[in-house]
């Protein structure tokens, strides 16, 4: 079973929990058994994600592209930038 399949079989076990008729303490211990098996499948998943896309930059050779971060390029010799002035 992938680790999607059981997410997805958590979330149905999630909701019809509360129609159980099971005492209280139990679907409280039902509850966080769930959501720690959610947390690591939605870590492992992260994690797997970041392995890929680190073996994706190793094997391309080029810098990862840090998102919301601008390239900056090198500055020509003499180059000024323009400045603004003050109206």
């Amino acid at each position: 079973m992938s680790r999607a399949s059981i997410l997805i079989l958590l979330g149905i076990l999630n909701v019809f929990v509360p129609f159980s008729g099971l005492p209280m303490s139990i679907r409280a211990l039902f509850a966080v058994i769930v959501g720690a098996c959610v947390f690591s499948i939605g870590l492992s998943f992260r994690s797997q994600e970041a392995h890929v896309a680190k073996s994706r930059v190793e094997s391309a050779g080029t810098d990862p592209v840090v998102p919301g971060q601008a390239e900056i390029s090198p500055k020509a010799p003499g180059h000024e930038p323009h400045k603004l002035s003050s109206i």
